[in-house]
């Protein structure tokens, strides 16, 4: 619960510090003090938007600090998770305001940022505005006040999971459904592509072993007389001038000279090694002639599949080398593409699965719903009938969506109801409730739904404008009621509710004697000055002994 609120140069307030208790607290004072300052500045501390306006005039920043202490096993849980200390079993939030409308915030001494307060807020405050009753005509509003009231954050969390993955899921799909024209005019074309590669029957390497075949048969008949030429001189017909028998001669000659003289003997060793040599190359030659052919139909062949190379080549922008990693490539895009489609009906069976999913979550939530929709029903009829609508009875109409739609919050639309005079008929609250009806069928909700949820300090800022005399003191009871079990800050300009109060906050506008400087100033009230301000409320300008024997009779029933 908020146990101290620390205010400095915030709008008329120049520096105070309150300190609250367990129960009901009232804040009263004349119109224009400022009544909705402290609620304001709690506001910020809790991660509202910040505006240089705040700041109180002439001051270079405001700062506000709250502190609770008490915390629910819920707020101590999301500190650990958001890896903070809170060892003490106490809350520091502190915001600061520059004049350039940026702010810094902190918790228990961590910067943090406003998305954090916020979030950490809803474990902390509820603050029910004045203009609540405003908001109950939205049926967004009245969904959540059903939620909320029905204590369904798990299975709303869970519902928004599911949502969250069915649509992710959907937009994918969306995304590939558009392109799919586009992908299966692209396997038209890598069909057709891959149809010509296969016609040709690449192998990997092949085009420099076409093109020195080509080479040879466009040059076979200078080929084949240069060979033939070569090995005649060699080892031809005619043995007696061929270079092989003239070496032969040689090696016998070399042999009478070294028995003449032995050191000729290597110079016979290396002649008779390159007869040996000779001997060699023209068996070879001969053989290498044999291979020169002149075949002018495989020639028109080569000629052919080279051109038909070069053709594909330029039709593909690439160099004829490159044509079968070319193919590769066109190949692998196909099954890519193909892979897409396979893609796609997993996709819809995954839409299916997370429909279905959410389908049943929708389902449960509205069963919860339809369970709490009849004891809210209740309840808030019997409040507003206490409330001076003896004869008005509330209603909530929940209708699932035709044809299982769903949304994020799940598969209802809600419709709050009311029948102000037996016999007339339900209807929606924007057509049928006065102002004033309007006011007090909020506060019922507000009051049905108020000690449902975790948060332990519950805020109302005049929610019970719009009525008075016993309503008003019916109000009061109600709300110290709930004061017993939970903390309640309470602005009212009604002494039947500021009388309820377990302590009494006034605020007051002061300005100095020039007039130039004006503040708002915030004192807890002793009972003495608590029978005086109830009698204010009460009498208006002047205060009569009367007036202040009724205060202190009003106050004396809730002691």
């Amino acid at each position: 619960m908020l146990t101290h609120l620390y205010i400095r140069n915030f709008v008329l307030v120049t520096e105070t510090e309150i300190d609250f208790k367990q129960g009901m607290t009232v804040l009263s004072g004349e119109t224009g003090a400022g009544k909705s300052i402290i609620f304001d500045a709690l506001g910020l501390a809790i991660g509202k938007r910040a505006e240089s306006r705040f700041i109180r005039q002439g001051a270079e920043q405001a700062e506000i600090v709250a502190t609770f202490e008490q915390l629910t096993p819920e707020l101590h849980s999301w500190m650990k998770q958001q890896a903070l200390e809170c060892s003490d079993d106490s809350l520091m939030l502190r915001r600061v305001i520059r004049q350039d409308g940026r702010s810094r915030a902190f918790i228990n001494g961590s910067p943090s940022t406003t998305q954090l307060l916020r979030e950490l807020s809803t474990l902390l405050i509820d603050i029910q505005g004045q203009h609540a009753h405003q908001r109950l005509l939205k049926r967004e509003e009245q969904l959540h006040l059903l939620d909320q009231y029905g204590e369904h954050a798990k299975q709303l969390k869970k519902m928004a999971q599911q949502f969250q993955q069915w649509e992710a899921l959907s937009r994918q799909q969306q995304q590939l459904l558009q392109s799919e024209a586009e992908r299966k005019d692209r396997i038209s074309l890598l069909d057709f592509q891959l149809q010509e590669f296969a016609a040709l029957e690449l192998a990997e390497g092949e085009l420099p072993q076409l093109e020195e075949e080509q080479s040879r048969l466009n040059n076979g008949e200078q080929l084949l007389e240069l060979s033939q030429q070569a090995h005649q001189r060699l080892d031809g017909e005619n043995e007696e001038f061929s270079a092989i028998q003239q070496l032969h001669r040689a090696v016998a000659q070399l042999e009478i000279l070294e028995t003449l003289d032995h050191t000729i003997q290597p110079l016979r060793e290396q002649l008779l090694e390159a007869t040996l040599q000779a001997n060699e190359v023209a068996s070879e030659l001969q053989q290498q002639t044999s291979q020169y052919t002149l075949d002018p139909t495989r020639l028109q062949w080569l000629n052919q599949r080279l051109a038909t190379l070069s053709d594909l080549a330029r039709k593909h922008q690439c160099d004829a080398e490159a044509l079968f990693e070319k193919q590769q490539s066109l190949q692998q895009q196909h099954d890519q593409l193909h892979a897409a489609a396979d893609e796609l009906e997993g996709l819809q069976q995954a839409i299916n699965q997370a429909e279905a999913s959410c389908l049943k979550t929708a389902k449960q939530l509205h069963q919860l719903r339809s369970k709490a929709a009849k004891q809210l029903q209740t309840t808030v009829t019997e409040e507003i009938q206490q409330l001076g609508m003896e004869q008005g009875t509330f209603q909530v109409q929940l209708t699932p969506f035709t044809d299982n739609l769903f949304r994020a919050h799940g598969m209802d639309e809600i419709a709050f109801m009311v029948e102000t005079n037996p016999g007339n008929g339900f209807h929606p609250l924007a057509k049928t409730a006065s102002g004033g009806e309007l006011s007090r069928i909020s506060l019922a909700i507000q009051l049905a739904s108020a000690n449902r949820g975790q948060t332990p300090t519950l805020i109302f800022d005049e929610v019970d404008s719009g009525v008075g005399g016993g309503t008003a003191e019916r109000i009061g009871q109600k709300l110290h009621q709930l004061g017993e079990e939970t903390q309640i800050l309470c602005v009212t300009h009604l002494p039947q509710v500021a009388a309820q109060g377990h302590q009494h906050l006034k605020i007051e506008k002061q300005q100095n004697r020039d007039a130039a400087d004006t503040s708002s100033q915030i004192t807890l009230l002793s009972t003495k000055d608590r029978i005086e301000e109830v009698a204010r409320m009460l009498g208006g300008v002047e205060i009569t002994e009367q007036t202040r024997a009724h205060a202190k009779e009003m106050l004396s029933v809730t002691e």
